[in-house]
């Protein structure tokens, strides 16, 4: 319970901080101050995204346009993010099919979020590793090739 405290305690300086800036609704403020909260919270729940619109004088609207533009602002707190290549070369090298079996395994909804909460899958047209394909970014870790011929196996590996 006191680890609870010592995070609201911080949560709420970090909230007055911002609330006393003149550009508090400014883009960059806003992104710094969901920054911030991430790092104290580990992701950006719905009320602290409220928060940050009473503080900033921002619609939620806004606050979730931001979040959706800043790929390492996070709603939900995963163990392990995946960005699979999309790009022409890994998908001439069965890179879609690659991405079929993620999804097949980890049962993804409309955010990207497996259906345990433990995995964050998303896409991106090209990792720039095209010699390697097909590839994968786990964790800010390149795996490529026979790497991630077995998808089982290797999501079981990051346990």
């Amino acid at each position: 319970m006191k680890a609870d405290w010592n995070q609201n305690e911080v949560l709420e300086e970090i909230f007055a901080y911002y609330s006393k800036q003149k550009d508090r609704a400014s883009q960059e403020m806003v992104v710094a101050l969901l920054r911030e909260l991430q790092e104290v919270q580990g992701c950006l729940t719905a009320g602290l995204k409220q928060r940050v619109a009473e503080v900033t004088g921002v619609t939620e609207n806004f606050v979730q346009c931001l979040i959706r533009m800043y790929p390492s602002l996070k709603e939900v707190k995963c163990n392990h993010e995946i960005i699979a290549c999309t790009g022409e070369r890994c998908g001439k090298k069965d890179g879609g099919a690659i991405l079929e079996q993620l999804r097949r395994e980890l049962k993804p909804d409309k955010n990207g979020i497996s259906a345990d909460g433990r995995y964050e899958l998303r896409t991106q047209n090209c990792l720039k590793q095209c010699r390697t394909s097909p590839n994968l970014l786990i964790d800010g870790k390149l795996y490529s090739g026979d790497q991630i011929r077995n998808i089982k196996k290797l999501l079981n590996e990051l346990e």
